[in-house]
C-alpha cells in the first residue's frame, strides 16, 4: 500500500522523468563555485581510483563528470530512469544505478566519498537523518562527506517548477546541525557554510557540508 513517503518520491521520479532533457539543458551549463570547489578539494585530498558514490546524479553533468575528472571511481545514483539514460551518454567512464537513494544497500565501508548534491532535500523531512546515517556507514574510516542542503525549515509541493509537479523538504540550518549531532557521530572535520547563488532569475542560499568520518584509532 503506498505511503505518504512513497507518494512523494513518485512526485520527484515523474517530475525528473518528464523533464529530463529541460532539465539536464538548464543544469548542465550551471558550474557552480561552492560545487566545483568541493570536488577539486576531495581530488586534493584523495588519492586518484578513489570509490565515491554520488547520490541524485541527475544526467552526470556536470557533477559526475568532474568527479571522474578528479581521477575517481564513481558510481551514481538516481531516482530518475530518464535522467540515468541521458547520464550513461553523459559520462560513459561512471557506473550508474536507478533507485531511491533510501533503498540503495552498499557494504559497510565501501567508499571514499560519498556526496550528495542538490537531491538529499528531495527526501520527505524524516528521511534527511536516517539517509545521513546511511551514508556515513558507507564510508571508509577516513572518508569524506560531501552534500548540501536548503536553509529553510519548508515542505513544499510546487504545481508547476518547470513545468511539472515537484517535492523539496528541508529542516532548516539549525535542524542540519542538530541532525549532523544526532546522526553524524562518527564525523569529525565537520564544515559547514552557508553559500549564496542564483537559481534563474532567483537568488537561493544552500547550506553545504563537507566533513571526514573518523580514522580508525591505529595508536592503540
Amino acid at each position: 500500500m503506498p505511503t505518504a513517503s512513497t507518494d512523494l518520491k513518485a512526485t520527484v521520479k515523474d517530475g525528473y522523468d518528464a523533464i529530463a532533457l529541460r532539465y539536464h539543458n538548464w543544469a548542465a551549463p550551471r558550474l557552480t563555485q561552492k560545487r566545483t570547489e568541493y570536488i577539486e578539494r576531495l581530488g586534493q585530498l584523495l588519492p586518484k581510483g578513489s570509490k565515491v558514490l554520488e547520490l541524485g546524479c541527475g544526467a552526470g553533468l556536470p557533477a559526475t563528470q568532474q568527479l571522474v575528472d578528479q581521477g575517481f571511481e564513481v558510481i551514481g545514483v538516481d531516482i530518475s530512469s530518464s535522467q540515468l539514460e541521458l547520464a550513461k551518454d553523459h559520462v560513459p567512464a561512471a557506473q550508474f544505478m536507478q533507485g531511491d537513494m533510501m533503498a540503495m544497500e552498499f557494504t559497510e565501508g565501501s567508499f571514499e566519498a560519498v556526496t550528495a548534491f542538490y537531491s538529499l532535500f528531495h527526501l520527505p523531512r524524516d528521511e534527511h537523518g536516517p539517509m545521513l546515517k546511511k551514508m556515513v556507514g558507507w564510508l571508509k574510516p577516513g572518508g569524506w562527506l560531501l552534500f548540501n542542503l536548503e536553509t529553510k525549515e519548508d515542505d513544499q509541493m510546487l504545481d508547476d517548477w518547470m513545468g511539472v509537479k515537484m517535492f523539496w523538504s528541508s529542516l532548516g540550518i539549525e535542524g542540519n546541525k542538530q541532525m549532523l549531532v544526532e546522526y553524524g557521530s562518527e564525523l569529525t572535520n565537520v564544515e559547514d557554510v552557508v553559500d549564496k547563488e542564483f537559481v534563474g532569475r532567483f537568488e537561493e542560499n544552500f547550506h553545504w557540508i563537507c566533513a571526514r568520518k573518523k580514522p580508525l584509532n591505529i595508536s592503540g
